[in-house]
């Protein structure tokens, strides 16, 4: 945070609680924006008790995990899958809405036009079939953050402490907000391609690039799990795939739709997530021929080391089946337990509504701990994710 910013969450908050409205109908006294002043708050909260600091050490505590994620600094850790409140409740009725067409008449005979057809005969209003194919779900984490009493006295005698205290608070959420997020995009992107999987949106490269080229198992230039790496007439044909994906995105939500919604996507709202080892060799074979400073290969995307939320080599090899680029999600509902797996994925495009996720109401608790004579502060983060399986998802894998 900014000192300007900490000064004004101070003079917002904590002064005028400490010292009272002045006779102007401001605060009796200002924090300045430098932040030169502060041990005059110092020594008012240096006189609380323990129970009565808590509810300004609350609110400090809260203050700055507001701000703090206001900035969205962590944004780039969830390869581009989160978008505002606001986006989300727009996304969302973009997804659901049920759309209509009816004629000017106050009578409503409501019919299914994609069953009978329409008429246009007054009276007759037609609905579009709404077929729910968007499924959303909360998940939350919490941010802890202790600090002894003493501890917070004694920063607020000075400037500098007051900033100490401030990147105290705001390493702590930094770190949580990155291994939580990271964790959450990884799940979100793994279910997008389990969704995708079920339909025609799987692309298993090495196989359709054989049948193309005519190649059998006995042809010199015949491609394999085990020496794709060598072959740069592949990996160049692979970025052509990649770039005619890009293009086609656009309008591909109008095909894989299921009608309800017609919906396009522009190329700014596009998104491309590569496993890192792949993306490397696509840009060491685009290199080979061209000059990569004067041609871009692949278009902007994000990479990932593995889809799985661990990986057992620090090196992993590719297309080997194993968490590096295996997507494994298993799930318990009343009919038992059901475990799916696609195996060699490589990468995934998508439109960004196809899944996102969002920031819902936050809330910060606290509690004293009289034997160690300090304050704990809870942070509970409420995520909510939504995946749209009518919307764009094309996964690329390599067998």
């Amino acid at each position: 945070m900014l000192l300007s910013q900490i000064a004004t969450l101070l003079n917002n908050t904590i002064v005028p609680n400490i010292f009272g409205e002045g006779e102007s109908g401001g605060s009796a006294i200002t924090i300045a924006e430098d932040l030169r002043n502060v041990v005059d708050l110092g020594t008012a909260l240096a006189n609380l008790s323990a129970s009565d600091l808590l509810n300004y050490a609350q609110t400090l505590a809260v203050g700055v995990f507001d701000t703090w994620c206001d900035t969205r600094s962590y944004k780039d850790e969830t390869y581009d899958l989160f978008i505002s409140d606001v986006e989300y409740g727009g996304a969302l009725q973009r997804v659901k809405a049920k759309l209509f067409s009816a004629s000017d008449t106050p009578i409503l005979s409501l019919v299914n036009a994609a069953d009978s057809g329409p008429d246009y005969n007054d009276g007759k209003y037609y609905g579009a079939k709404w077929d729910s194919k968007v499924y959303t779900k909360d998940v939350g984490f919490m941010i802890q953050y202790s600090i002894p009493v003493s501890e917070f006295k004694f920063y607020f005698t000075s400037a500098e402490g007051v900033q100490k205290l401030v990147a105290l608070i705001e390493a702590t959420i930094d770190n949580t907000l990155r291994v939580e997020l990271n964790g959450l995009a990884r799940s979100v992107l793994r279910q997008l391609i389990l969704s995708a999987k079920n339909g025609s949106r799987v692309i298993p490269l090495i196989s359709t690039y054989n049948t193309k080229m005519g190649l059998t198992s006995t042809d010199p230039g015949y491609i394999t799990l085990a020496n794709w790496t060598q072959s740069t007439s592949f990996k160049l044909w692979v970025q052509t795939i990649i770039l005619e994906l890009r293009k086609y995105m656009t309008d591909m939500n109008e095909k894989y739709n299921d009608g309800t919604v017609p919906c396009f996507s522009p190329e700014d709202e596009t998104r491309a997530v590569l496993l890192t080892e792949f993306a490397a060799e696509l840009d060491v074979a685009l290199g080979s021929v061209y000059h990569k400073e004067m041609v871009q290969g692949t278009g902007s995307y994000r990479t990932i080391n593995y889809w799985q939320n661990g990986t057992q080599n620090l090196l992993p090899t590719i297309a080997s089946g194993s968490l590096h680029d295996q997507i494994k999600e298993t799930e318990t509902d009343g009919s038992g337990t059901k475990t799916t797996t696609i195996d060699h994925v490589v990468g995934v495009f998508y439109d960004k509504y196809s899944a996102f996720i969002t920031n819902k109401l936050e809330k910060t608790t606290s509690a004293y701990i009289a034997k160690g004579d300090f304050n704990s502060f809870f942070h509970h983060v409420i995520k909510s994710y939504a995946i749209d399986t009518r919307n764009t998802a094309v996964v690329l894998t390599l067998a």
